[in-house]
Parts: structure tokens; C-alpha cells; sequence
């Protein structure tokens, strides 16, 4: 029995439901190949059809390297018409080595410009997706945010191996609560001490399944492991200080000690590790660069902090900064900072959402 095989298979079963005869594409790197194999052995055996799209990582990091930005983005029409005909798409991200990517970010993103035209293709397709978190786990990665790559691992196999209905029960009280119009309180032991208004706006959860509300919301892609609820506030109401007991992983780097202050709905902020990676892209920036952009409460209790995915983490709790245009938002900016809080408190009026870094809902 291969190590993956409960994960495949709950991607297959429950994330897409995958029907007998339907077209998936499954798309890895090398350092996702293993995963990605059995993916396509257990879409065989359910009598679904896969092809396997694999991206070399020394071609990708040559190519990005060597050859003019004009030569890079490019898909090709056999690739466009394979998404146009999928059911359904397993993604393994890549590339594995994040430090190369931030000593190329210019060409790295040049290599990447065709996304936005891919999710707008792949949605009017009809597509249902799972983004597979694993992807994200490289020894490579592992070593420049100073992870134990094992433990990092095994970490996210179990998370991606949850009970989805219990994330997705979970998932709408929260959602629930969150879809509201009163003012909302986030404290913690460590000072952080922060008031913003919601205004009614729908929250979401990802919880790891694509059904048919997703679809009609256009929400066709899942992460997994999943689970998160998250809502876009008044973007211009937040008053007060929050300071982060979790650090933000960004390009191979820990941002630690984040602390953010908030006056007449404009964020400054500050960080005691790192700060250097976000500054010269906060100080480029124009637009809602300093509003407030979301807030995410973490739904997994089979994930565990210390990782990339901290986020996921039952009762963990995420204010993001800046960019939210993609989840509805008005904040049209090319910053971003999330601050992450483990030990937080969370009140819409007088419900309480999370107590003390625990789900109380």
C-alpha cells in the first residue's frame, strides 16, 4: 500500500467525487512525482481518465534563467484544449526550490503571467480542482524556513487525511457567524486588542470539497488538506493593534514579531524578524496597501503549527493586510501581509467565534 493512497483517494471520493469515464488532468514536479503516480493509479482504478502533465524543475530554472521574459508564460493550444475538456485537475505545486525563486522573482513571474487566464479558462470550463498543499513540502523549502522537512511532511499527510464532513460541518458555523454586520473584537494575552465592522458580506469556507454551491459562487478550486473560513470586512473600520504569535512565511523567509497598528481604518506596521522581505514591496506599493483585507479563521484539528500551514489549524486566526480584490474585496493593491494569532479570541457583537486559539462555535 503506497503512503498515499488515503490521500488519493480522499481527493478522488470526496474533494472532486470523481465519476467513472471523466477526464482529469494531474500536473506535478519531480519533487511531487511519487504523489502525483499514485494520483493517476487510484483515478484508473475508479475508471475516471488522467493525464499526467509533469514540470521539470532544472528545464523550468534553465529556461527561467537563460531565456528572455518573451519566452516565458507560454501555453500552448494542446494544453488550453486538455483544461477545456477536463472534469476535474489535481495540482502538486512546484517549483521546490523557493530561495531560487526569490533570487528570480522578476522572470519567475513573468513565467507565471499566463494564471489569471487559466483560472478564467479552467472556471468557464467547468472545472472541478484540487490544489494538493504537499507540493509546497520540498527539502528545499524545508531548509530555507528551517523546517524539519520529515516532520513538515507527515504533518501535512494528516491533516489531508481529516474528516472533510466534520471541517465542512465546522466550516458553516463559522461561515455563519462571520456573515454578519456587527462589529467584530480579536484579542489575545499578548496585547492585540483590534475592532473592525463586518457589512454582511457572504463568508466562506474552504473546506477541502468542491460541491455544486461552490461552482454556482465560482469557487472551483480546493486546497488539501483544507480548512479555513474567511470573510472581507469593511475594509476602512479597523481601529486598535494587532500583534502576530505566529510568524508569516513569505519567499523562504519567517517574518516574526508582526505587529500592526491600525488608526482611522489605515494600518502601520512593523516586524522584529525580516522585515526587509516585505518592505521594498510596501513601499512600491499604491492603492489599499494599508486597509484592512480579510480575516480567516483556521478549521483543521488534524494540522498542527510550526509549518507553512499554519493558517489551517483549528482556531487559529489570520488578518490579512492589503490585497483582497480576489476574494471580493476593494483593496486593489499588490501588497500583502497576513498576521497570524495561535492563542486569539474572536467576537462578532457578543458571539464568540474562537476562545483562547480554540473553535467555540
Amino acid at each position: 500500500m503506497s503512503e498515499y493512497e488515503f490521500l488519493a483517494k480522499n481527493v478522488i471520493k470526496k474533494s472532486l467525487q470523481i465519476k467513472p469515464k471523466e477526464n482529469v488532468i494531474v500536473e506535478s514536479w519531480n519533487h511531487g512525482a511519487d504523489v502525483a503516480k499514485e494520483f493517476v493509479y487510484q483515478l484508473r482504478a475508479a475508471g475516471a481518465r488522467p493525464m499526467f502533465l509533469f514540470e521539470d524543475e532544472e528545464t523550468y530554472w534553465r529556461s527561467v534563467e537563460s531565456l528572455p521574459p518573451t519566452k516565458l508564460g507560454q501555453v500552448s493550444k494542446s494544453e488550453w484544449a486538455a483544461v477545456n475538456e477536463a472534469d476535474a485537475y489535481i495540482f502538486l505545486p512546484g517549483p521546490a526550490d523557493i530561495a531560487r525563486m526569490r533570487a528570480n522573482m522578476a522572470k519567475y513571474s513573468a513565467s507565471t503571467a499566463y494564471n489569471s487566464d487559466w483560472y478564467r479558462r479552467a472556471r468557464k470550463a467547468g472545472l472541478r480542482g484540487a490544489r494538493v498543499l504537499l507540493g509546497y513540502v520540498s527539502p528545499e523549502r524545508a531548509a530555507a524556513y528551517g523546517f524539519d522537512y520529515g516532520a513538515w511532511r507527515q504533518m501535512v499527510v494528516e491533516a489531508a487525511s481529516a474528516d472533510y464532513a466534520a471541517i465542512t460541518r465546522k466550516g458553516k458555523k463559522v461561515a455563519a457567524a462571520l456573515t454578519s454586520d456587527q462589529e467584530v473584537t480579536i484579542t489575545a494575552p499578548n496585547g492585540t486588542n483590534l475592532a473592525f465592522k463586518l457589512r454582511g458580506k457572504a463568508a466562506r469556507a474552504d473546506d477541502g470539497i468542491i460541491d455544486a454551491s461552490d461552482l454556482k459562487a465560482g469557487e472551483f478550486m480546493t486546497n488539501v488538506p483544507p480548512g479555513y473560513a474567511y470573510v472581507v470586512p469593511d475594509e476602512a473600520s479597523a481601529e486598535g493593534v494587532l500583534v502576530a504569535d505566529l510568524p508569516m512565511p513569505y519567499l523562504g523567509k519567517l517574518i516574526k514579531g508582526i505587529r500592526v497598528t491600525f488608526k482611522n481604518g489605515k494600518a502601520a506596521w512593523a516586524a522584529s524578524e525580516n522585515a526587509d522581505a516585505l518592505l521594498p514591496g510596501w513601499e512600491k506599493a499604491k492603492g489599499g496597501k494599508d486597509r484592512l483585507g480579510y480575516v480567516q479563521v483556521g478549521l483543521n484539528p488534524a494540522a498542527r503549527t510550526g509549518f507553512l500551514q499554519d493558517d489551517l489549524v483549528a482556531g487559529t486566526v489570520e488578518v490579512g493586510v492589503g490585497d483582497n480584490e480576489e476574494i471580493g474585496g476593494k483593496n486593489k493593491t499588490n501588497f500583502y501581509l497576513a498576521a497570524r494569532l495561535a492563542q486569539a479570541t474572536v467576537k462578532v457583537g457578543r458571539k464568540t467565534v474562537v476562545e483562547g486559539g480554540r473553535l467555540a462555535v
